[in-house]
C-alpha cells in the first residue's frame, strides 16, 4: 500500500487494509529526493494558513518516515493517544536500531526548546544547540543562553533524530497554529529534572564513504539483475521459516531484501547486513539460515 502525503491518508488507508481482520502489510514508499519537489507545490498556495497547515503536514510526515520509534506510536501520538507500549509488528520494532541513554542529550534538547521561549522549530533550535553563528540567532540575542552551543559535538543530523524522537515520545510537541514551534509537555518535566531514565536510538547516519553505494545497488535492483532461481529458492525458504514460527513471511524479510540476496550474494554476516533490511536483530534471527542456502546454492 502507497501512502500520499500526509499522515492522515496513511492513517486511513493501513486501516483500511486491516478490516477484514487478517494479516496486512502497509508499504510507505519514501524518497528524500522528492522533498523538494512537494514542498514546492506547496509553496505555491496561496491562502498563507493552508500553506503553513500544509507544510506543517509534510514535515510530520518526513519525520514519521525517517522515524527510529514504534510507528504505531509515532501514530497515535500525533492524534493525540500517547501510548508508551511499542507495538512489536512495524518495521522499527522488529529491526530496532541501537539504542543509548539518551537522558542527558534530552535533557539539552528540552532546555534550549524551553530557553528560546517555546518560540521556534526544529531548525532553529538545533542552530542554537550547536552554537550557529547566524544572524538570526545573534539578532534575538539567544548567543548569550546557557544552552547556546551545548550541543556543538553533535551534528545537525543528531539533533534533529533526538528531536523527532522527543516528538514522537510525546515530550514535546509542534504546535501547528504557531508555525510548527515546538513545546513542551507535561511528560516532559521529570525528564528535565532528571527524575526518569530515557534510552533513545542512535541516529542511522549514513557514512560519507557509503554515499555512493545505496544508489548503484538501488538501481541495479529496479532493473532486476538478480538470480531468479536463488530469488525463487529463497522466498521458499522465507515461507518455510514463516510457517514453522507462525509469522507472516514479510516479517522475515520482504521480497526486494530477498532480491538483493539473489543478486549480491552475501557470503558472511557482514555482507549480509549491507543488505537492505537486513539489521542486526534479523541476522541473528534469520540470517544464518539464509547465508547457508545461498552458500549450498553457489
Amino acid at each position: 500500500m502507497i501512502c500520499q502525503k500526509n499522515i492522515e491518508s496513511y492513517y486511513q488507508e493501513t486501516g483500511r487494509a486491516g478490516r477484514d481482520g487478517l494479516p496486512a502489510e502497509a508499504l510507505l514508499m519514501f524518497d528524500p529526493a522528492d522533498i523538494m519537489r512537494v514542498r514546492y507545490m506547496v509553496e505555491q498556495t496561496e491562502n498563507e494558513q493552508q500553506q503553513r497547515v500544509e507544510m506543517h503536514k509534510l514535515n510530520t510526515m518526513v519525520a514519521f518516515a525517517e522515524a527510529q520509534t514504534c510507528r504505531r506510536q509515532v501514530l497515535l501520538n500525533y492524534f493525540g493517544e500517547f501510548n508508551d507500549k511499542p507495538c512489536g509488528n512495524c518495521d522499527i520494532c522488529l529491526d530496532p536500531p541501537k539504542r543509548y541513554d539518551g537522558a542527558e542529550d534530552a535533557k539539552m534538547a528540552l532546555s534550549c526548546v524551553y530557553r528560546v521561549g517555546q518560540a521556534f522549530g526544529m531548525a532553529y533550535v538545533v542552530d542554537v544547540l550547536r552554537g550557529s553563528q547566524n544572524q538570526r540567532v545573534k539578532e534575538r540575542g539567544h548567543d548569550k543562553l546557557s544552552t547556546f552551543g551545548i550541543g556543538k559535538a553533535k551534528s545537525q543530523e543528531h539533533w534533529l533524530s533526538v528531536l523527532r524522537q522527543l516528538i514522537h515520545s510525546g515530550l514535546l510537541l509542534q504546535n501547528i497554529t504557531r508555525s510548527s514551534v515546538l513545546q513542551l509537555t507535561e511528560a516532559a518535566r521529570p525528564v528535565l529534572r532528571g527524575e526518569q531514565e530515557l534510552e533513545l536510538a542512535e541516529p542511522r547516519l549514513q557514512p560519507i564513504t557509503n554515499v555512493d553505494k545505496a544508489p548503484k545497488r538501488s538501481s541495479r535492483i529496479a532493473n532486476f539483475n538478480y538470480d531468479r532461481k536463488l530469488f525463487a529458492a529463497l522466498r521458499k525458504l522465507r515461507k518455510d521459516i514463516a510457517d514453522s514460527e507462525n509469522i507472516p513471511p514479510y516479517v522475515v524479510f520482504n521480497d526486494a531484501s530477498l532480491a538483493e540476496m539473489a543478486e549480491v550474494k552475501p557470503q558472511n554476516e557482514a555482507e549480509m547486513l549491507d543488505i537492505n533490511g537486513v539489521g542486526h536483530v534479523k541476522l541473528e534471527r534469520f540470517g544464518r539460515q539464509f547465508l547457508t542456502k545461498i552458500a549450498a546454492y553457489d
